[in-house]
């Protein structure tokens, strides 16, 4: 019999599609699972990707971790490789020649070795175009004007020359591809005409099937939410809201897998595809962290603590499409270690959104400290900041899953049996961005004696919260601040 079609916000999949939306995939007693250890290498898949961005190739030997990347998907068994963005680091033809015979040495002929196709689906990122025209490059251009004709990939035409002698394909600055039957579209960085290409070639997209877009920045109000960095105009959101079966991958934010508000549902599905190089540190206010520039801007006070090295989260996912769910692997590419549970995305997207924020969050449990644990506060001098408070912690525990993203340390004084908050920071886990180990990595938190108000006994309470801000229950420790 042949299928109906049934409406989704104004489009249409067919009934096969949608019933086969609603099986339940490693279900138990009818509930569904939204995460599986596991679940994008299971046998069955329609269709696999490899995902990355952000890869900041610059220097003979960066892509040492890219080959490794590569190879995992090749082995894993991809029909193509998705980069959105930021291939070259500074934007020179050299680096991202670097990228290209990468590509072809572990896929020759853009096959693999049991001879299926392995299609490149790459973008520039702002990296790849303005790259050319930032400092150190400015000053190598001036020195030699014509080495940007040939060097510089944003300069005039370049671009598509470049791309096309690198990748042997025609460049375009919006593409349609299709791979097993699955449409792809990709937008490099410029001046995107995202709303226009969909309105132009939205018909040709199969609404029966979920539809894949790349592009470097994130849609805006997607991933992260308003305040992350990294977002474009609002352009990309606009374009793919009227399409529920869209799957957008970004990048640019460098913002690490180890958070659960990378994958985002609402009138469609964004995915942060975190970074290659270097996981992100902005997050703002928090002591160990800089900042964020797209955040909060009215904290001028200087960090007393040093921000947590970032460079050793290097991320890629690999997708997975079936015929009623998409799987996302979670990896770490330095060590090949997981980041956690596979994402499952139950399809047809259109009919449920377990990642919307709101639904997401409501499964999350708050990480819990041990039973007995404490945290230790130690006082030391500083010429320039006086008196230093380290209130030291062990490491919250998972629970159900859910790993502590940060802490929250308040610090209240209990004078005549009254508990008064004086000050609060937050700090950032010092392994968020890392696969998880089995005891995790103590925390501690530096306070100056001086932010104090009033000196007297104090109560320094840690909370544990996981990357929605469910917070655990606190442990304390108390100490005497004199003036």
């Amino acid at each position: 019999m042949k299928d109906k079609p049934v409406s989704a916000n104004g489009r249409f999949i067919t009934r096969r599609w949608f019933c086969g939306g609603l099986a339940s995939f490693g279900a138990a007693a009818g509930t569904r699972l939204f995460a599986a250890q596991g679940a994008a290498a299971q046998p069955g898949a329609r269709l696999k990707i490899g995902v990355l961005s952000d890869v900041h190739l610059k220097n003979p030997g960066d892509e040492v971790t890219f080959l490794k990347a590569l190879e995992y998907f090749r082995d894993s068994g991809a029909d193509g490789v998705l980069i959105a963005g930021d291939i070259a680091d500074t934007g020179r033809a050299f680096e991202l020649k670097l990228c290209a015979d990468s590509w072809y040495k572990i896929f020759p002929g853009g096959k693999a070795p049991d001879g299926r196709p392995v299609e490149q689906l790459f973008v520039y990122g702002n990296h790849d175009i303005d790259g050319w025209n930032w400092k150190g490059n400015a000053k190598r251009y001036k020195d030699d004007p014509e080495l940007k004709k040939t060097d510089a990939i944003g300069f005039e035409n370049n671009r598509a020359r470049v791309w096309e002698e690198l990748f042997h394909e025609k460049y375009e600055p919006i593409w349609l591809k299709r791979v097993k039957g699955f449409a792809f579209i990709g937008a490099h960085w410029g001046n995107i005409r995202i709303e226009e290409f969909m309105k132009e070639h939205g018909k040709e997209i199969d609404p029966s099937l979920p539809f894949f877009y790349t592009q470097h920045a994130h849609p805006r109000d997607t991933c992260f939410g308003s305040w992350a960095w990294g977002r474009d105009d609002g352009r990309s959101t606009r374009a793919l809201s009227p399409f529920p079966n869209a799957v957008a991958f970004s990048g640019h934010s460098h913002y690490t897998l180890t958070d659960e508000r990378t994958v985002w549902q609402g009138a469609f599905t964004s995915v942060n595809t975190a970074s290659l190089k270097y996981a992100s540190a902005d997050y703002s206010l928090r002591e160990n962290m800089p900042g964020n520039g797209h955040g909060y801007r009215g904290e001028k006070r200087r960090h007393l603590m040093p921000n947590i090295p970032t460079s050793n989260g290097r991320q890629g996912m690999l997708m997975s499409v079936f015929d009623d769910h998409i799987a996302l692997e979670r990896r770490e590419f330095v060590t090949g270690q997981s980041l956690g549970d596979d994402w499952v995305l139950p399809l047809p997207c259109a009919e449920s959104k377990p990642f919307a924020y709101a639904a997401h969050a409501k499964r999350r449990t708050a990480p819990e400290f041990a039973e007995g644990a404490a945290p230790k506060v130690e006082a030391r001098r500083d010429e320039k900041n006086g008196e230093l408070l380290e209130i030291k912690f062990p490491a919250a525990q998972t629970r159900g899953k859910c790993r502590v993203f940060e802490y929250e340390i308040t610090a209240v004084l209990t004078e005549d049996d009254v508990d008064l908050v004086q000050l609060q920071r937050r700090v950032m886990a010092n392994d968020f961005h890392l696969p998880e180990t089995k005891d995790g990595v103590p925390g501690s938190c530096v306070i100056a004696a001086a932010d104090l108000p009033r000196k007297g006994r104090y109560r320094f309470d840690v909370r544990p919260l996981e990357c929605f801000g469910l917070k655990g229950r606190a442990i304390s420790a108390s100490f005497d601040v004199r003036g």
